[in-house]
Parts: C-alpha cells; sequence; structure tokens
C-alpha cells in the first residue's frame, strides 16, 4: 500500500510540475494575443482622435460626450461604443504590463481571473504545450508543484499523525 501511495505522489507532483510548466508559454501566448488586439483596437481609437481633430474638438473624448447628447438613438449608441473602445484600450494596456513585468503567480493570476476566461479560452485554442527554457520559469514551476503536493497531502499526513498519537496514547493510558 505505501509503495502505491509513494507512486501516486510521484505522478501527482509529475502532473502538477508539468502543468504549472506552461504557465510561462501560456503568458507568453496570452502577451502575443493582447498585443495584436491593442494594435487593433490602437488604431480605432486613433482614427477617434483624428475624427474628433478634423472636426474641431479637443479630444476624443469631448467628441463622443458631444455625440452622446444627440437625439438620434444610433448617434448615441455609436458614442457609446466608441467610448467602451477606448475604455478596453486602457485595460488592455494594463494587461500587457502585467503579463510583461509581473512575476509569473500575478501574470497567472490575471490569465485566470473568471472575468478574463473568454479571452483565455481564446488564446488557449492556439496554444500547444511545450517547455521554457529560462531557469526561473522552471524555479516557479517547481514552487508550484511543491506547494500544491504539500496541499494536497497534509490533509491525509495529519490524518495519520492523530491516528498514531491516538495509539500512543492509548498505550500509555493503560
Amino acid at each position: 500500500m505505501k509503495i502505491l501511495v509513494n507512486v501516486f505522489d510521484k505522478i501527482i507532483f509529475a502532473t502538477i510540475f508539468i502543468l504549472a510548466l506552461q504557465v510561462p508559454i501560456l503568458a507568453d501566448h496570452y502577451r502575443q494575443y493582447l498585443a495584436g488586439y491593442h494594435d487593433a483596437t490602437a488604431q480605432s481609437v486613433a482614427e477617434y482622435e483624428q475624427l474628433a481633430t478634423r472636426y474641431g474638438y479637443a479630444s476624443a473624448d469631448a467628441m463622443i460626450e458631444d455625440l452622446q447628447k444627440n437625439n438620434e438613438p444610433v448617434v448615441r449608441e455609436d458614442a457609446t461604443n466608441k467610448a467602451q473602445q477606448i475604455q478596453q484600450l486602457a485595460v488592455i494596456k494594463q494587461g500587457i504590463a502585467t503579463l510583461d513585468n509581473g512575476n509569473y503567480f500575478s501574470q497567472a493570476w490575471y490569465m485566470f481571473t473568471p472575468a478574463r476566461f473568454t479571452t483565455l479560452k481564446r488564446v488557449a485554442e492556439n496554444f500547444s504545450p511545450s517547455v521554457p527554457l529560462s531557469p526561473t520559469a522552471v524555479i516557479f514551476s517547481l514552487v508550484v508543484a511543491i506547494l500544491a503536493n504539500l496541499l494536497i497531502w497534509t490533509p491525509a499526513l495529519c490524518v495519520k499523525g492523530v491516528k498514531r498519537f491516538r495509539k500512543k496514547s492509548i498505550r500509555f493510558a493503560q
């Protein structure tokens, strides 16, 4: 039985280690996806700025505010869409900064946030597992695997220790 538990422990550790090795690679893919999305969104926002300048507005935001006061619903909705796209650009920039400058834990936290699940799903469609070559990525994966393995096995070790303690206390009580 003990051999089976040891083998099972090693399989769990190896699986977690291999999965954790994918986080740095996935972060690179996610960053590339966001960079492409950023470029497209930034181009649209630049066109809004040019349009605003051409028609005498101080900024795209000023133009959008004016358009939102228009009587036509389609113009107001278009203005709302433009405002949302400008906000998206700021969010994308923040995401790229996190993926560029953050450690692997903050990158994983950013990518695996439920609000970003749709984007992660799109990134995962083109993802192919591989092994990162940087030492920091391997160390990150090793630390995650060790910590996860401890979290998995600690309850079992505690139960085993309590049982052992009870047997010893019963022996001494007699």
